[in-house]
């Protein structure tokens, strides 16, 4: 990423209270392990070493389908409306409908 490493991208996710809440993956080819520690005590949920595996898509999906992770629904058109879920800070509704993930963060 130009200008921006991954660890200062994670670092200003989680200090956003609008999406501090969003799990982070982090990916790299670089097995640094003071870097992989770092990014994990500044709030990455998991940080996975390319290529990827089979076995680290399974561990994605547990943050995929986290129950706080769920977008906003508008109550007018009961529609998920995720530009209004980001901007409020992360709400969550059960409107008894299947809630989709608002994102996950993959930062390569």
């Amino acid at each position: 990423m130009p200008g921006m490493t991954g660890y200062d991208l994670l670092k200003r996710v989680k200090e956003t209270s609008a999406l501090k809440e969003i799990p982070v993956v982090i990916m790299s080819s670089e097995n640094v392990p003071n870097r992989i520690q770092r990014c994990l005590e500044e709030g990455a949920k998991e940080f996975i070493m390319k290529p990827v595996k089979l076995t680290d898509v399974e561990r994605l999906k547990l943050h995929i389908s986290s129950p706080q992770m769920s977008c906003h629904v508008d109550q007018s058109s009961k529609l998920c409306n995720k530009r209004k879920f980001a901007s409020e800070g992360c709400e969550t509704q059960n409107t008894g409908r299947r809630t989709r993930p608002s994102g996950l963060t993959v930062v390569a």
